[in-house]
């Protein structure tokens, strides 16, 4: 081989290395990236998995057993939304709560984050106090016990005293403080609302 020739071999560049490094690991973070997503997205369900334990269909047949009656509003102004934030807080907003009304009896549905996610609940009122209290759909990873009548049978009976407070101490449950604070607070939400529906007119 002669000079000339020996003077077009181009010899491997001082940076070769570091590129086929950069390259090997450009191929790499694709599919890297997909799992991680992809497990993100497996762990976001498992932990936030909703359990629908009574539809709202059946929780009206539920609260008056033969003819269902027809949906009514109050709308959020007024007293109903100064009573509404006094109990859940300024920051709570609403157009118009629903409800369902038959005689003295009442029906709500209502909603408040529990940790993260909301829980769905009901509540049955009759002559001002609650007649049962029922958890519709759950979302949480924690404090699923509050489904169980053990837990929701302490509200039988209860009635709301001065500032809208329930008359009855109900007991919380371990590990579940968010979840028991959020159904007390519907409780007393769905009282101070019955109340305000007109001719009704708790003492």
């Amino acid at each position: 081989m002669d000079i000339s020739s020996k003077k077009s071999i181009k010899l491997p560049s001082k940076n070769y290395g570091l590129w086929r490094k950069r390259q090997h690991n450009k191929y790499l973070l694709g599919p890297l990236l997909v799992f991680i997503f992809s497990a993100l997205f497996f762990l976001g369900k498992t932990s936030f998995s909703e359990e629908v334990l009574l539809s709202r269909e059946n929780f009206i047949k539920t609260a008056f057993q033969k003819e269902v009656p027809k949906k009514k509003s109050l709308f959020f102004k007024g007293e109903v939304k100064e009573v509404a934030q006094n109990i859940m807080g300024q920051h709570y907003k609403k157009i118009r709560f629903k409800y369902w009304l038959y005689n003295s009896r009442s029906a709500w549905i209502l909603n408040r984050i529990g940790k993260t996610r909301p829980i769905t609940a009901g509540f049955i009122i009759d002559n001002c106090k609650i007649a049962s209290v029922h958890v519709l759909v759950y979302r949480e990873s924690h404090g699923w016990e509050i489904k169980y009548p053990l837990f929701r049978d302490q509200f039988e009976g209860v009635h709301l005293i001065r500032d809208y407070i329930l008359n009855k101490k109900i007991d919380g449950i371990t590990g579940a403080t968010l979840s028991v604070n959020s159904m007390k607070k519907m409780t007393q939400l769905a009282l101070a609302m019955h109340n305000k529906i007109p001719d009704i007119g708790c003492s």
